[in-house]
């Protein structure tokens, strides 16, 4: 599978380093730092977009903009891709009514979508297609295996990861912790590594999408726990 991933700025370009170096090694992640600045109305896509963007199997959109967001189809279509994951990570920069809207456009030209709140809370629907799904097998909402010895996280392995690479970096830290206090090391942890979800108040889930973040990641540690030797 080639991925195509078109990022703004630090936090996606971390992404696109975590892929590369975690991701099967089938796949190719290809990342595109789109820095051109967009005009206030965009009349004609094609004016805008680089002429020099891949082609691939799966379009990830990382972009930090909400004139940049309203392009999504025009990208996938010029980058060929069968799928799109388009994370909102803040609602601002991607709201809902042009998720729908972007949806529609690309049911209509057959390419699948998926709009994960956070990029973490990513599932297999049963109606995303084999691309988002063979993504989702890999990345996505977290899914962990503990072995518990005499109290203590003897071993941690992921099943599933959160795309950014938080995951790695806590489950790393939590070898040796106590079985009682790993959940609240866990928020900790998840809160020392750099999210691009927002802090800012989501109506429509009631909370902050940073803490919907660090609630799957212990919600995932929680069920490991529950079903460790």
């Amino acid at each position: 599978m080639r991925i195509i991933a078109i990022y703004q700025g630090k936090f996606g370009h971390r992404f696109v380093e975590h892929l590369q170096k975690t991701a099967p090694p089938a796949w190719e992640t290809i990342g595109y730092e789109f820095t051109e600045k967009l005009p206030a109305v965009i009349d004609d896509p094609q004016e805008i977009l680089p002429t020099d963007l891949p082609e691939g199997d799966l379009l990830l959109y990382l972009g930090q903009n909400n004139k940049l967001a309203e392009l999504i189809p025009d990208i996938a279509l010029q980058c060929k891709v069968g799928a799109v994951i388009a994370p909102v990570d803040n609602r601002a920069l991607l709201p809902t009514g042009l998720a729908n809207q972007t949806k529609r456009r690309l049911d209509r030209k057959g390419i699948k979508t998926a709009f994960p709140g956070p990029f973490c809370g990513l599932v297999d629907d049963g109606e995303a297609g084999p691309l988002i799904q063979e993504f989702c097998r890999y990345y996505g909402k977290p899914k962990l295996k503990i072995r518990v010895d005499r109290g203590q996280i003897e071993e941690i392995s992921i099943v599933r990861e959160a795309p950014c690479g938080n995951t790695l970096y806590v489950t790393e830290k939590l070898r040796g912790v106590g079985v009682q206090e790993a959940v609240e090391q866990a928020g900790r942890l998840h809160r020392e590594h750099p999210c691009m979800a927002t802090m800012n108040m989501d109506r429509e889930i009631g909370d902050t999408l940073l803490k919907k973040a660090g609630a799957l990641l212990e919600e995932a540690l929680t069920e490991a726990l529950k079903g460790s030797d």
